[in-house]
């Protein structure tokens, strides 16, 4: 039981991993795309690609990232994809051996982990504002009935949040 929509794959088991690693491949792509005109154009400054980057491939790995679950995988994919963009803009290669965090100093641009976090706690803000019998609001606060399956429970939505 699976289905697309807006772009999404939503499915009955609730396949994280798979959604992020098909995001990250979308977004890759375009960046690939923007590779020879405007990564390696040397007119540009890293600033101005670093605003293309925020503007054009973090929204595409980013979609509907503050309504999911984070695992460690899925945040492992997230951060490589941005790597591997942020990288192209610098023009520093693995080889360098220049620190993740330099490289993000240099283009002035905060973690995709963090920078969703953040978003998710904006979100989680947003529904606390909301009126108790709004649908969002009863999703986060109640819990389901019956038994849970054998095994280690999935990640849910708030484990990551830092809520009081």
């Amino acid at each position: 039981m699976k289905f697309k929509y807006l772009g999404i794959e939503i499915s009955s088991y609730g396949d994280v991993e798979a959604e992020v690693r098909e995001q990250a491949t979308k977004a890759a792509r375009i960046a690939g795309c923007l590779n020879d005109t405007i990564w390696r154009n040397k007119h540009i400054g890293i600033e101005a690609k670093a605003r293309i980057y925020k503007a054009t491939v973090r929204p595409i790995m980013t979609y509907t990232a503050e309504t999911r679950p984070e695992t460690t995988k899925t945040r492992r994919l997230l951060e490589t994809t941005e790597m591997k963009v942020l990288r192209r803009i610098t023009g520093k290669t693995l080889l360098n051996r220049e620190r993740s965090e330099n490289v993000r100093n240099m283009c002035k641009v905060e973690s995709i982990n963090d920078w969703v976090l953040n978003r998710k706690q904006e979100w989680n803000d947003h529904i606390n504002r909301m009126d108790d019998r709004r649908i969002v609001r009863i999703a986060r606060d109640k819990y389901p009935l019956g038994r849970r399956s054998v095994g280690r429970p999935r990640k849910r939505w708030n484990d990551n949040l830092n809520v009081p």
